[in-house]
């Protein structure tokens, strides 16, 4: 059985300054309208990832996108899925029930209430609005990588780390094999 492993977003926290371009870059990437300016935007600025500070620690925190995801395990209408890696959220399903919320080990998931981001509510059962990274699934790469200035963000693919960190652990090691001793490289179906 082969399993797809997530890919998921890391922040440097050498590297990042708090400047919040991250979560603009977010929200703006994931609003329908366009072109998006500072006048044109009418919602509350809500992106699927939190900058977050302790100390002189600055980072986004965000969906790690687990093997064995806690939040897609708690959803009780199923609206927590799992899509080419990605656990993404279906906001139809989702009855605002925040248990993923309180499953999830990083704190990226956010369950707003329509009341809570609009003036003007008018509706007598407001609609839950649940927020978080989605890997900006209909893009090439996420939005707060592409636009970190300070280059904090990088997409994690994990099999390729590891892989990589199989290569440094060998050259470490000063081993190296003749070119017509090398082996093909491993097929990992089936882990």
């Amino acid at each position: 059985m082969s399993v797809k492993q997530s890919f998921f977003v890391l922040a440097d926290t050498e590297k990042c300054t708090g400047c919040r371009a991250c979560e603009l870059a977010c929200f703006a990437g994931h609003q329908k309208k366009s072109p998006l300016t500072v006048g044109g935007i009418t919602s509350p600025v809500i992106p699927r990832l939190f900058l977050t500070r302790e100390g002189t620690i600055c980072m986004p925190v965000q969906c790690h996108h687990c093997e064995d995801a806690p939040c897609l395990r708690s959803c009780l209408t199923e609206a927590i899925k799992r899509q080419d890696g990605v656990v993404v959220i279906d906001s139809k399903r989702c009855i605002g029930c925040r248990n993923c919320a309180i499953a999830c080990p990083f704190g990226a998931v956010q369950v707003f209430s329509s009341e809570e981001l609009t003036e003007s509510a008018g509706s007598c059962c407001p609609k839950k609005l649940v927020y978080k990274c989605d890997l900006c699934i209909d893009k090439d790469k996420p939005a707060c990588v592409e636009n970190c200035p300070n280059k904090a963000l990088r997409l994690v693919d994990p099999v390729a780390e590891i892989e990589e960190k199989r290569i440094n652990a060998i050259n470490a090691m000063g081993v190296s094999a003749p070119a017509s001793e090398t082996m093909p490289p491993a097929n990992n179906e089936g882990v």
